[in-house]
C-alpha cells in the first residue's frame, strides 16, 4: 500500500513538472528546470520506496506509470476539446 501511495505522489509530481516544462517551452521560454527535474522524480520515488519498503517497488512503479498515462490522456483529450471549441467559434 505504501508503494502505491509513493508511486501516486511521485507520478503526479512528475506529470506536473512535465506539463509545466512543456508549457514553458511551448511559449518559447528558456526555463528547462522543470524538464530536468521531472527526470529525477521517478528515480527519487523508487529510491525512497526501496529504502522504506523494498517489497513494494513493483506497485510503486506501476502507480507512477498509471498516473503518467492517465494524466497524459486526460490532458490530450482536454486539449482537443478546447481546440474544437475554438474552431466552432
Amino acid at each position: 500500500m505504501l508503494g502505491a501511495v509513493l508511486g501516486l505522489a511521485f507520478g503526479a509530481a512528475q506529470l506536473y513538472l512535465l506539463l509545466l516544462g512543456t508549457g514553458v517551452l511551448g511559449r518559447r521560454g528558456l526555463r528547462i528546470g522543470p524538464l530536468v527535474a521531472q527526470f529525477i522524480c521517478p528515480l527519487a520515488g523508487l529510491l525512497l520506496c526501496a529504502l522504506v519498503r523494498r517489497a513494494q517497488l513493483l506497485p510503486c512503479a506501476v502507480a507512477m506509470s498509471a498516473v503518467l498515462i492517465v494524466g497524459a490522456v486526460v490532458c490530450f483529450v482536454r486539449s482537443r476539446a478546447r481546440d474544437s471549441n475554438r474552431k466552432k467559434d
